[in-house]
């Protein structure tokens, strides 16, 4: 029987942690398959921000483009999910900021109009502009479930973000609040990682660069519990590949999300990671933790 990896970690990503996990944990067969509890949606291609941890910090190589999922294909996704009577939680991150999409509050209402647990991950930025409000407002009316406010500044942004909610009649359980104000010698206060190799650590010292690449050594269960939905509707392996997309199963314009769960290309890296082989590209050059989750999913995979 698998284990949960145990491994340090700050406050606000342990408290946002613990919260999930009750719902990301829980299996829900669909038939003799375990449907993925976690879904996370990309949904465009442009950042306010430059951080060392993000591919995004090389413009060269990850330049911001103004491209961004439509309401139709948000719809697409929400409609299935329905359909297969999906208990988790959808995540809106992935490789920009998703506040910097115009239409997101449309986004998110597909979701939310469907009864669907929609969160929506975000640097803050947005939300402490003159519109920001308002904003808040319109996307938990339009069904958002929670908010998680990584704070790259310092402690002060804590009362700041209370604060705002507290304005908007938000109430502190609808929210989270992540410490990211860290240096390198605190992994930035993340479960730092190389995202399937896309970022060096040259700037890094010696212990913490060994750190890194020993905690990869190990089963992941990514795999076995979420999704990674790209802007345009490609499915990519894992949110650690969602920069170079070296593997796609399908896009769910034209394959449904059952099937692209069970194709037999992410089986074969399902049933390798398991076992803790990471043999296959891009998992050869990963250095991710990827036992935070999933312990129970890759137990339920017969």
């Amino acid at each position: 029987m698998l284990e949960e990896s145990k491994r340090p970690m700050k406050k606000g990503m342990k408290d946002n942690i613990e919260r999930k996990k009750p719902s990301i944990n829980n299996v829900v067969m669909h038939g003799n398959i375990p449907l993925f509890s976690f879904i996370e949606l990309n949904i465009n291609e442009i950042c306010n921000r430059v951080c060392p941890f993000c591919p995004r910090s090389n413009p060269e190589e990850y330049p911001n483009q103004n491209i961004h999922m439509s309401v139709e294909l948000a719809k697409n996704i929400a409609e299935q999910l329905v359909a297969i009577n999906f208990t988790g939680i959808v995540n809106i991150s992935g490789t920009g900021e998703p506040l910097l999409t115009k239409h997101v509050v449309d986004i998110v209402k597909q979701f939310g109009d469907r009864g669907i647990h929609i969160e929506i991950v975000t640097n803050g930025d947005m939300l402490v502009s003159k519109k920001g409000s308002k904003l808040i407002k319109d996307l938990y009316s339009a069904g958002l479930c929670q908010f998680v406010v990584s704070m790259y500044d310092g402690p002060e942004q804590i009362d700041e973000f209370n604060t705002l909610f507290a304005s908007c009649d938000i109430d502190k359980g609808l929210y989270s609040l992540r410490d990211r104000w860290y240096d390198e010698s605190e992994d930035y206060g993340l479960l730092y990682t190389n995202r399937a190799g896309n970022i060096g650590f040259e700037h890094l010292s010696d212990i913490a660069r060994q750190k890194l690449m020993e905690s990869g050594k190990s089963a992941c269960f990514y795999t076995h519990y979420s999704m990674m939905i790209d802007w345009n509707g490609d499915a990519l392996l894992c949110c650690q590949d969602m920069y170079n997309r070296t593997v796609k199963f399908g896009n769910v314009k034209d394959k449904s999300l059952v099937d692209i769960w069970t194709d037999a290309k992410l089986m074969e890296f399902r049933n390798k990671l398991k076992n803790g082989e990471r043999s296959l590209s891009p998992c050869s050059n990963c250095n991710a933790n990827g036992q935070v989750f999933g312990v129970n999913h890759a137990n339920a995979w017969k």
